[in-house]
């Protein structure tokens, strides 16, 4: 009963939200295509006006040493952002293995208690009702 149930409150939303999902990936497509166009002319723009002070070569050169710094600041903030992620999933798995350590222990120090609750939780889904939608 209860799988039948889930499986109709997941089955409606799921159509809902694949469609939205690809109706949202059509529009970013479509901006992200937009935006690149408008970078490559802002930067097309940059070096014709950059041309006439600095000349051609300098133009070019002085895109690419703000293009190298924007890529070197980026991967700097992903490298952090990464270290981040990885020390909150270590302070996860480490509160997790000290959750497991505290049950493992009250299993051991109250088996009867232990056996009660599993009882009583098997005991409320056999109980429950028995009719099929």
């Amino acid at each position: 009963m209860l799988f039948s149930i889930l499986s109709l409150l997941t089955g409606a939303s799921v159509h809902r939200t694949v469609a939205r999902a690809k109706r949202n990936s059509i529009f970013i497509a479509l901006a992200v295509l937009f935006l690149l166009t408008a970078y490559a002319l802002a930067v097309t723009a940059g070096a014709i006006w950059l041309a006439g002070i600095y000349g051609p070569v300098g133009a070019a050169l002085f895109l690419a040493a703000c293009a190298l710094l924007i890529a070197i600041i980026a991967l700097v903030a992903m490298s952090i952002i990464n270290t981040r992620e990885a020390r909150r999933a270590r302070e996860r798995r480490a509160a997790v293995e000290s959750l497991a350590t505290v049950g493992l222990g009250l299993i051991r120090a109250q088996p009867l208690l232990t056996a009660g609750v599993l009882a009583a939780i098997v005991a409320a889904n056999l109980v429950g009702s028995k009719r099929e939608d």
